[in-house]
């Protein structure tokens, strides 16, 4: 089994609040993200079938593309709950979200655990979504603030390491001396940082509303992409399964 901190699942959907207060752009961006995890995911998966040879654990451009795809959505997570609980914290709502959240990180864990017993995953990007919007609440009345602690978590998840954090216990917070040898590994720093950002983007949104934010952009293939942003849970949960079992079936 591999060290992984590139991953079988490197990215998850975020919140999107009821339909009033979609906004076109962030659907689209979140689309996006989506379109890259199938594209990686679609490599990883011939990797692992032996079409092709890819070092997603050393080679700079899939290290960094991983990061890119994590970061979108972790982003638009931090925006959308920003928008989404701008009157206001919605308890059931937030709850709701919560459990859909909880039963999905859970299948996730049991699934790798059948397939990958040595390295399942125990704190992944759903696990990682379900804590820090936890968290995130703490955060959601200070604006401008949320700007320099989110630079803070990410300079503090990047740049701080210490041993205690190397307990199975602890593997969750970050500033690990190595990574956990898992399918998929989101820790909380530096990631709640960037969680932060999209928080603080997300405000700023709300109180500045761009027009070209609120307008569908008429672009090429917007349509798919604000529709694969709308899905993005349901594509996350059901890709892998079908891009490998499509793969296990076709003669090699």
């Amino acid at each position: 089994m591999h060290h992984a901190t590139s991953s079988s699942s490197p990215v998850s959907p975020g919140y999107t609040g009821p339909s009033s207060m979609r906004l076109p752009a962030l659907d689209m961006f979140r689309g996006g993200a989506v379109l890259l995890m199938l594209v990686y995911h679609f490599c990883f998966d011939l990797n692992y079938f032996g079409v092709v040879s890819i070092r997603f654990q050393t080679d700079p451009f899939w290290l960094g593309l991983r990061s890119v795809i994590v970061g979108g959505f972790v982003l638009a997570v931090g925006a959308s709950l920003a928008l989404s609980n701008h009157n206001g914290l919605k308890p059931w709502r937030f709850l709701r979200r919560q459990a859909i959240l909880g039963v999905a990180a859970g299948l996730v864990s049991v699934g790798t655990f059948l397939v990958f017993p040595l390295t399942w995953v125990v704190f992944g990007v759903l696990h990682f979504i379900f804590t820090a919007r936890i968290l995130a609440l703490l955060f959601l009345r200070l604006h401008n603030l949320n700007l320099a602690f989110g630079v803070l978590c990410i300079f503090v998840g990047l740049f701080v390491q210490h041993p205690v954090f190397n307990h199975p216990w602890l593997h969750w917070l970050g500033m690990m001396t190595h990574k956990p040898f898992t399918e998929d590994y989101v820790p909380i720093l530096p990631w709640f940082g960037v969680l932060l950002l999209g928080l603080y983007i997300g405000q700023s949104i709300h109180r500045r509303r761009p027009s070209i934010l609120l307008a569908p952009p008429s672009l090429p293939g917007f349509g798919m992409l604000s529709w694969l942003g709308r899905h993005s849970l349901l594509i996350y949960l059901l890709h892998q399964p079908l891009f490998m079992g499509v793969l296990y079936l076709l003669p090699r």
